[in-house]
């Protein structure tokens, strides 16, 4: 459905009732809509995005074991791009991890919405429509017209609860090379940059022999992004490997929360994804493995999905809350300039333990080996005393 189609439906005045509203076309709505409507063809559903383009301008990223297990045939609409691992690297370490990694873009995202809205004409993908307000059963429009649905899923961005923490903050440019990169696998972090008032490392994907995704990114206690130094770091990178940059394609930034303090809500009508429900890791930024989640959810158990949800949001928070222990631990264990040591140390661990972490399946001896490192590199050694600390890494 174009652009046009979209914003004309959206214009309706008497909109219809739906079996299910979802706000919010990014990530968690987006995979939401995708999982109802491939498990129910004949769902009457609305899709409800406040800008012209469903998906924003985002790169999700995520682990292979991240997929539920016997995933329905909405995931093979979502054409991801993949490798058979990826890089780290700090000062006097660096290592390949033999771990599957996936990543989807918001062009390919949009293109899995239009073409399922495109094959059910009952679903409506309604475009440039600004929300006022969310209730158990309605969806009120700026414009003052009222959405009604049996089931409401507000899926907008933005970490509401009350909470207290650090940020992630980074700025990522798309950017076509003159060669061709030499990488056959992302790096993940690598923090062998000049460290200061904020921790710092560089995240490089390949998504093509000459394209790359280069961000730039900061652990730090304010979300101030400074977008000129990030660009002129990124090039100075490129150069540093040899890579000649002949076009930026595209930019993407964000600041994301990193908390320490304060609980999302539990599950309710409607019902509240992405992060103002607490679906993500708060130690890594990582949102993808907890919206395939809720997606398959939704997909095995349709409107009546609530409770299967309140289940898994309670194994979630178990998990939260073992990131907000990590992230309180970096941030004011840590002078920024060494953070880098308790990550280096966590690459250095098996492999299955690194994978559960990223998905939030953590064990308790996972746990364990996280927090229970000896001093100087290990998340433990924050136990120790900042200025202990500070002279044993020094």
């Amino acid at each position: 459905m174009s652009t046009v189609a979209e914003a004309a439906s959206c214009r309706e005045a008497t909109p219809p009732r739906y079996d299910v509203l979802v706000v919010g076309a990014g990530l968690h709505g987006g995979l939401a809509a995708l999982a109802l409507l491939d498990a129910r063809p004949g769902l009457r559903l609305a899709l409800v995005e406040r800008d012209e383009r469903p998906a924003g301008n985002h790169t999700w990223c995520f682990h292979a074991a991240d997929v539920p297990r016997d995933v329905g045939g909405w995931f093979g609409r979502l054409p991801v791009l993949e490798w058979p691992g990826y890089r780290v690297a700090f000062p006097g370490f660096s290592r390949e991890l033999a771990l599957p990694y996936r990543c989807l873009t918001a062009d390919a995202l949009v293109a899995a919405l239009r073409a399922v809205f495109a094959e059910r004409p009952q679903a409506t993908l309604l475009t440039g429509c600004a929300v006022q307000a969310v209730s158990a059963d309605c969806v009120t429009l700026v414009d003052g017209r009222v959405l009604r649905a049996d089931c409401v899923i507000d899926a907008r961005g933005g970490a509401t609860q009350d909470q207290r923490g650090g940020y992630q903050k980074f700025l990522g440019l798309e950017v076509a090379l003159e060669a061709d990169c030499g990488l056959d696998r992302p790096v993940l972090m690598d923090a062998c940059l000049a460290q200061g008032p904020q921790f710092r490392f560089m995240y490089v994907l390949p998504l093509a022999p000459r394209r790359l995704l280069i961000e730039d990114t900061a652990f730090a206690l304010t979300p101030d992004l400074d977008a000129a130094g990030c660009r002129a770091a990124i090039r100075a990178y490129a150069a540093g490997h040899g890579w000649h940059i002949t076009q930026v394609v595209r930019e993407e930034s964000g600041v994301l929360p990193m908390p320490w303090r304060g609980r999302p809500p539990a599950p309710a009508r409607p019902l509240t994804l992405g992060y103002s429900g607490g679906w993500y890791h708060p130690a890594t930024g990582y949102s993808m493995p907890a919206a395939l989640r809720v997606a398959d959810l939704l997909a095995r158990h349709g409107t009546e999905a609530v409770p299967a949800i309140q289940a898994a949001w309670h194994a979630q928070a178990r998990q939260f809350r073992f990131g907000q222990l990590l992230n309180l631990l970096a941030f004011r264990g840590f002078r920024p300039d060494l953070m880098w040591h308790p990550f280096a140390r966590f690459y250095r661990l098996p492999l299955a333990t690194i994978e559960r972490f990223y998905g939030q399946r953590s064990t308790v001896l996972d746990a364990a080996r996280l927090l229970l490192g000896r001093p100087p590199r290990g998340f433990g050694s924050a136990w120790w005393g900042r200025d202990r600390r500070a002279r044993a890494c020094s």
